[in-house]
This record gives C-alpha cells, sequence and structure tokens, in this order.
C-alpha cells in the first residue's frame, strides 16, 4: 500500500485527491499540503516551510515552482521514497532521475508515467498510470466504456463518461478532444495538452482494436 502525499498550489493538482480517494485501492492519500498561489519568480533560502513527508511512499507535487520543487528533492535525497511532478516549471528535465534510492519523475505529459523499476512507482502505476479502457460497441456506436487504469487528473473517467453514445469511428479524435478540454497541461501550440489528447485518443483507439 502506498502512502501518497498531494502538495496543491492554486488550481493546480485540484481534483486529484478526489480520483485517488475514489479508485485507489493500494494507493492512499495520506497527507495534503496547500501552497499559496501568489509566489515570486525567485524564493529566498529558507522563505518556504516544506511539510514533513516521514509518512509517506510517493509526493505528488503540483506546486509549479522550479525553487519549491528543487528544495522537496534536496529534503528527499536520501530517502526511499519517489517524487512525481508535471514537466512545466520542473528544476529538471523530462523523465527519471536517480539519487540513491531516491526516484523523481518529471512528467511530460503528466498522464503518461513511462515504468521504471521501482517497487513504489510499479504501484501507482497500476491504478494510475497511463490511461487505459475497456470499451463496448453495438450498431457501430459506443455504448459502454470502463476505465481500466486511471489517470490522477481524472482526464480518463471524463473522457469515458462523454465517449458513451458516440460512433467509433469517431471516437479516437473525440477522445483526443475531451482529454484536451479536461486537461491542466501546458496550453498552445507547443503545449502539452496535446500529447495528453493523444495518450488518451490512442488509449481508446487501442481498446475498440480489442
Amino acid at each position: 500500500m502506498n502512502r501518497v502525499c498531494l502538495l496543491t498550489r492554486g488550481e493546480y493538482g485540484t481534483g486529484v485527491q478526489e480520483i485517488i480517494e475514489k479508485y485507489g485501492k493500494k494507493n492512499v492519500i495520506s497527507q495534503t499540503w496547500e501552497m499559496k498561489g501568489d509566489l515570486p519568480p525567485i524564493l529566498e533560502e529558507g522563505e518556504i516551510s516544506l511539510p514533513d513527508f516521514e509518512n509517506c511512499d510517493l509526493i505528488l507535487s503540483y506546486v509549479m515552482h522550479p525553487d519549491v520543487n528543487l528544495d522537496i528533492i534536496n529534503v528527499l535525497k536520501s530517502s526511499e521514497k519517489v517524487l512525481l511532478m508535471p514537466h512545466n516549471e520542473a528544476p529538471l528535465p523530462p523523465g527519471y532521475h536517480v539519487y540513491g534510492n531516491f526516484l523523481v519523475g518529471v512528467l511530460s505529459p503528466c498522464c503518461v508515467i513511462p515504468p521504471f523499476e521501482n517497487k513504489i512507482l510499479s504501484v501507482f502505476r497500476e491504478e494510475f498510470g497511463t490511461p487505459s479502457f475497456h470499451i463496448t460497441t453495438k450498431d457501430g456506436r459506443i455504448c459502454e466504456v470502463e476505465v481500466v487504469r486511471h489517470t490522477r487528473c481524472g482526464a480518463a473517467d471524463f473522457v469515458a463518461e462523454n465517449l458513451v453514445g458516440v460512433p467509433a469511428k469517431e471516437a479516437y479524435t473525440k477522445a483526443g478532444l475531451l482529454a484536451q478540454y479536461h486537461c491542466q497541461s501546458s496550453k498552445g501550440p507547443l503545449g502539452s495538452i496535446h500529447d495528453a489528447g493523444k495518450v488518451h485518443a490512442e488509449a481508446v483507439k487501442k481498446a475498440l482494436k480489442r
């Protein structure tokens, strides 16, 4: 059982607690910490007091500030925990970074958690990794969508709820648009919101081929 610490800031990370509490069987929220939304671009040393991470295994950081995330990394470097954060405003490039037994995952987009040999991460990925669906169709339309693997932001469930009744041939495009509508990732022509849309669309496409 993973004990999850959720760090939020303003609108970032909203809804994550609800999704994990609703669907998590092997992952439970043990601690939350809300950071004030208005922060200067550069923080002075000691300006932010971080929570105690002792009673958690996995930390989800949505503080979206490179200095704060770097402070968290420095505090946890000697631990055996896992820290996951979106790539936006991260102090490290996308991918996994290993500090002894401490693992940092910088995710782009946030709904994709690539496999990595780490027990804590693997348990989390089982329930809240890259989205997966089971889809039933009738007369060319989608009549039922089951979320096999959720995204912690809730996008997978939003897609599933709104695909019912959609013609199967339109499901790929519709799923991508629905995911982007729900997504909080970076926007614009080069934003990871488009990657998030494609990830969900591909998951729907795969489910329809089964």
